[in-house]
């Protein structure tokens, strides 16, 4: 696929019809192209990703809440009874972390605030060579915001594969994959469609106008 001129626009997991660039506001126009004819079931419901955004240099484009020293994640968390979530608390995909309180407060249960199907798929784009690693892999004993840099000697970079600008990849909700630091500073634009089985949203998804009942 080929990315429209960077504008700096982005959406976060906003509902549309797969296929169907009328089901997406004018706003993101520029990717109607990409909409028509980039989907995993042309009719359903899914969940578009635009990130249009500065990668600087030395630093992921994507790797924000990672906690060691490779942004390697899973796209859920996990929590005991295979749930797969996000809005899992403790500051994962979506909740803050709290503030350190001097008084000890009970430990809240966990909030799950959107859960998936495992049958989920995902399908990856980006503008920038060699900026994302994929691996042809599922790591189910995923943690509880789907980071598992703790785990990355499992996943060697000799294994990996590095997406090239405008390939499309498809992967799963447990499939290993890590934003990589870009070599100088770029205008970085990045897709993802989530597929249907998505329950529930975070408030900080995207909400779609022409699509109210799915928002």
């Amino acid at each position: 696929m080929t990315f429209p001129r960077f504008s700096g626009i982005r959406c976060l997991m906003m509902p549309y019809i797969q296929g169907d660039s009328a089901s997406i506001p004018n706003i993101y126009a520029p990717y109607s192209d990409i909409v028509d004819s980039v989907f995993l079931k042309k009719g359903d419901i899914g969940f578009l990703t635009i990130d249009e955004s500065i990668a600087a240099a030395g630093t992921p484009h994507r790797g924000q809440r990672a906690k060691y020293g490779r942004a390697l994640h899973t796209e859920v968390g996990r929590v005991p009874g295979q749930i797969y979530c996000w809005g899992g608390g403790g500051g994962g995909w979506g909740v803050p972390t709290p503030i350190p309180s001097p008084k000890p407060k009970p430990k809240p249960k966990p909030r799950h605030r959107v859960t998936l199907d495992r049958d989920v798929r995902i399908l990856l784009a980006n503008n920038l060579d060699d900026s994302c690693a994929v691996w042809d892999a599922e790591h189910e004993d995923t943690s509880p915001d789907g980071d598992i840099g703790h785990v990355a000697t499992d996943y060697p970079f000799s294994s990996a594969i590095f997406l090239k600008a405008g390939e499309v990849h498809e992967i799963g909700i447990l499939t290993p994959h890590e934003s990589l630091p870009v070599q100088r500073d770029f205008s970085r634009q990045f897709l993802r469609i989530i597929s249907s089985g998505v329950h529930g949203r975070e408030e900080y998804f995207t909400r779609n106008p022409l699509l109210v009942s799915f928002n």
